[in-house]
């Protein structure tokens, strides 16, 4: 019988994977769930992304993922006395070039697949729902209303919330020094003063600090700590505070009204990658050795992005946010067991899309868990899909880079 040394399921991660899978488990009857995080809940990776939640993605199964997040995002605010912080503004995908208009014409057609609304839409209606953008005559424009974007802490607070109603316990400012394994099966783990944490099953969703935790059980993740970044301007009055998300696969960029001003992100061109091994503690402050203020990056992307967003010139820029994402070389997560381990799952190496796709990837982990049969696949996220790798050898860290480079999805 599960005890609080002996729980069914230890989750190491606080973040919004950690939290999601523990609100999807939480529903399952009689599981005894620890989540085990070494800051706060949500206060690493999670509360620096942009979290732009899009529905339609370049895989059925992420579009599946995704869709699971919004059903999640509605269904936590009708049980909650006020709905979460969700800004349903639209996307707008634009572009000029031949790669693009081909990536926006796939994405009506998925959205069609999947029945949600896409619409194409007029270069001067497009720049009336975005005005910060000056577009050509021959740019596409694709408009998908039902997305938006979302205060990722607050969604992870939710997450969290429902799962302690229903019994899970978090320990807080607690560390997992090792994982504990027996013959081929993982029994657990010990924290970082001793305490020692059997379970039926750990997952692994420590973020860009999961590969190093695998390794001692001889997992090797295929991901790597890669920038992610974005900028936001100081308040400027031409910018609505309703206005859309805008995706713009011309540029490698994307841009959003935020407090006022504008935030916009730009792709890296040049890798920018830190070592899985010599991650700090905790990333708050933290700075990549390459480029650290993104000044190089900026200078890199700016003429490409100023000809579509001319106000970027006028615009005063008020803060720099920049963090670690974890990639892999396909784009595709890491979900779920290692074969030949038994008692492992992991939930990490989400490429930058960890906000829009925690409601499916909570869910799909809880299936796996419980044995059901899963919504979604797993073919696409199995561990073992790159064969015999070193996470930590900078070849391969540089082909996950890669993989962020050329993301033009937002």
């Amino acid at each position: 019988m599960p005890t609080p040394h002996h729980p069914d399921v230890v989750i190491i991660g606080g973040g919004i994977l950690g939290c999601a899978i523990a609100r999807y488990l939480s529903r399952l009857p009689g599981l005894n769930i620890i989540v085990v995080e070494r800051h706060g809940l949500g206060e690493q990776t999670t509360s620096y992304a942009a979290a732009l939640l899009t529905r339609i993605r370049p895989h059925q199964a992420l579009t599946a993922l995704a869709m699971e997040t919004f059903r999640a995002i509605e269904e936590m605010g009708q049980a909650s006395d006020e709905p979460l912080p969700l800004r349903s503004v639209g996307s707008l995908q634009v572009s000029a070039q031949p790669n693009g208009q081909r990536q926006l014409k796939e994405t009506a057609l998925r959205a069609a697949e999947a029945g949600v609304t896409a619409e194409q839409i007029a270069v001067q209606d497009a720049m009336k729902l975005a005005p910060w953008l000056d577009l050509t005559p021959d740019t596409a424009a694709l408009w998908l209303p039902d997305d938006g974007y979302i205060d990722p802490y607050s969604l992870c607070m939710a997450y969290a919330a429902e799962g302690r109603h229903r019994g899970v316990r978090f320990r807080l400012k607690q560390s997992v020094s090792n994982l504990l394994m027996q013959g081929g099966r993982v029994t657990g783990v010990r924290l970082g003063h001793g305490e020692v944490l059997t379970a039926g099953m750990v997952v692994d969703a420590a973020g860009p600090w999961s590969t190093v935790l695998a390794r001692q059980v001889g997992i090797h993740l295929g991901m790597a700590p890669v920038r992610s970044h974005y900028w936001i301007s100081a308040p400027d009055a031409r910018i609505p505070a309703h206005g859309p998300m805008t995706i713009l696969p011309d540029n490698g960029a994307y841009a959003r009204p935020e407090v006022g001003g504008l935030l916009f992100g730009l792709r890296d061109t040049q890798a920018v990658v830190a070592d899985p091994a010599a991650l700090p503690e905790s990333l708050q402050g933290f700075r990549f050795d390459t480029d650290p203020a993104g000044e190089r990056a900026l200078e890199g992307g700016y003429t490409s992005l100023q000809s579509q967003l001319p106000l970027l010139d006028e615009l005063r820029l008020a803060h720099y946010v920049s963090n670690v994402s974890s990639y892999t070389p396909d784009g595709f997560y890491l979900l779920g067991p290692m074969p030949g381990i038994e008692g492992f799952i992991a939930a990490t190496g989400c490429s930058g899309a960890g906000i829009g796709m925690s409601g499916g990837i909570g869910r799909f982990i809880s299936e796996l868990i419980s044995g059901q049969s899963t919504f979604v696949t797993p073919e696409p996220f199995r561990l073992d899909r790159f064969g015999a790798i070193d996470p930590f050898d900078s070849d391969f860290i540089h082909r996950c880079a890669e993989a962020r480079a050329r993301k033009r999805t937002g």
